[in-house]
């Protein structure tokens, strides 16, 4: 046969979806109901098949979904008691990415998308209640790489369709709680769409990732609720404080959760509350953060490494990119300051500041070191190691309950001492470069001066610009103990000289 013979006998799959030559009149469901048209293609619609309800819950597997409560917990629920009770706060509920990261340590992708209110986590202050975290059922499956601690998980769908509520697949959504609610608070909710994966391959081997999504779907199949808010306030109830006074760090989400029946619960606008929480770390907070200082560490020196007369000043910025993704962690910034100014080429024999910080794992590290090709001057070196003394100074004097507001003081005296003039301002790190309540617009919101705690984590930031001789900077990750501050990260503060 001739080519144009051959392709009118055996259409192509392109060719069916598209409707070319004499097919292109034919409707394209009769041509997938054909087992001609469905050999060309290599599928066939009666090989898939959908499970009933009754045919699903035979593949319920609680052993195969309890990975998906094992990660460690972030949150300090020591700290988070303690705020709680200063602020009167019966929960805290997470809205915020990296609040809800902060709460139930589960990470989703799906937060870069800019879709906001996916997923809620709920801290409540009574130990015997449960701790839950809300997702979207689209978003389920990920709990399986990145798990939570949480021991509830309620889900959302969507409302069912009215004609499906009398039918099958479908529950009132006040049903599948712990069984103590209130049933009157439940009354009004809007039925769900069933949470359903479980399309079929018919005669399939399964995998043992096949039958996980089987087990979580057998699992969770009746269990959502009609909207985000809906299974946020299923927590709350089961929680005990649908009448209690409940911090939310975004405040938009009060007035809807009384508009879908919790009329007496009082909601606290908690933005800075959360913050309050997030400056002392838990143990296996300043575990994570180690690692992520001794990352962002290697990262910088892989920058400084690359330095040389003539470099873009961009090209730097490149170079700790590479090395920090290698290492499986983001930039979110580096500054390379040489007279003050971040643009140009490297020049020889000037002081350079790098001003750098990391993220791995939602984690920041913040690290600054001062560099020279070629050769430093001896103001450069002296003022480089007279940063390192205050830097010392301050660090041996560093206790739990120090204010903050001290360590310019201490720092100063040391610089003076030296023969130098300078200054230097700590701040908490942790999610965030600045870990701490601290609104540019409303800066009188805290009453509070800040301190060092035991389980803080800090940078003390010793940037210095002088207009005609240049800018340096030296600064590192530190922890404060009961017994001191700890480094998290190296320490080296000397200065870093490369070959012209």
């Amino acid at each position: 046969p001739t080519p144009a013979e051959s392709a009118a006998a055996h259409p192509s799959r392109r060719d069916v979806l598209l409707g070319a030559s004499a097919l292109a009149a034919t409707p394209l469901l009769s041509l997938w109901n054909d087992p001609a048209v469905a050999a060309t293609v290599g599928y066939d619609p009666s090989m898939s098949v959908n499970l009933s309800p009754e045919e699903l819950a035979t593949h319920r597997n609680p052993a195969l979904l309890k990975h998906l409560f094992t990660a460690k917990p972030l949150v300090n629920r020591e700290r988070a008691n303690e705020i709680m009770d200063k602020h009167g706060l019966d929960a805290l509920v997470a809205t915020v990415p990296k609040n809800v990261y902060y709460l139930s340590s589960h990470d989703n992708v799906f937060y870069h998308t800019g879709i906001e209110h996916l997923l809620f986590a709920v801290l409540p202050r009574r130990q015997d209640a449960p701790p839950a975290l809300i997702i979207w059922g689209a978003l389920l499956y990920h709990l399986d790489y990145r798990p939570t601690w949480m021991p509830s998980v309620q889900i959302f769908t969507a409302p069912a369709p009215l004609e499906r509520i009398a039918g099958r697949g479908t529950l009132p959504s006040g049903q599948r709680l712990t069984g103590n609610e209130p049933a009157e608070l439940m009354q009004g909710d809007p039925p769900a769409m069933r949470y359903n994966r479980n399309l079929l391959r018919r005669g399939a081997k399964l995998s043992d990732r096949d039958r996980f999504q089987l087990a979580l779907a057998a699992e969770f199949a009746d269990k959502p609720a009609a909207s985000a808010l809906h299974a946020l306030k299923r927590a709350i109830v089961a929680a005990g404080v649908a009448k209690g006074r409940i911090g939310f760090d975004d405040a938009r989400v009060i007035p809807w959760m009384q508009d879908v029946g919790l009329p007496d619960m009082k909601g606290v606008e908690a933005f800075d509350i959360f913050k309050e929480v997030r400056m002392v770390k838990s143990a296996n907070e300043i575990a994570l953060i180690r690692d992520t200082s001794q990352r962002c560490e290697r990262a910088i020196n892989a920058a400084i490494a690359s330095l040389h007369v003539g470099q873009e000043i961009a090209a730097v910025e490149l170079e700790y990119r590479r090395k920090l993704g290698a290492l499986g962690g983001n930039t979110r910034w580096l500054v390379i300051n040489q007279d003050g100014l971040n643009s140009g080429r490297i020049e020889r024999d000037k002081v350079i500041k790098i001003d750098s910080v990391g993220e791995y794992l939602g984690y920041v590290g913040d690290i600054g070191r001062s560099i020279v090709v070629g050769n430093p001057t001896d103001e450069t070196g002296g003022r480089n190691e007279a940063n390192a003394k205050a830097l010392a100074t301050a660090y041996r004097t560093i206790r739990p309950g120090m204010l903050f507001d001290e360590i310019a003081k201490i720092t100063g005296d040391v610089m003076k001492q030296e023969g130098y003039n300078g200054f230097a301002a700590p701040h908490n790190v942790g999610m965030d470069h600045t870990d701490q309540p601290n609104s540019l617009a409303n800066p009188r919101r805290r009453s509070e001066p800040l301190q060092f705690d035991e389980g803080s984590v800090f940078t003390i930031d010793m940037p210095y610009l002088e207009i005609g001789y240049g800018s340096s900077h030296v600064e590192d990750m530190m922890v404060c103990t009961k017994d001191g501050a700890v480094p998290l990260s190296s320490g080296d503060v000397s200065l870093r000289v490369r070959e012209a």
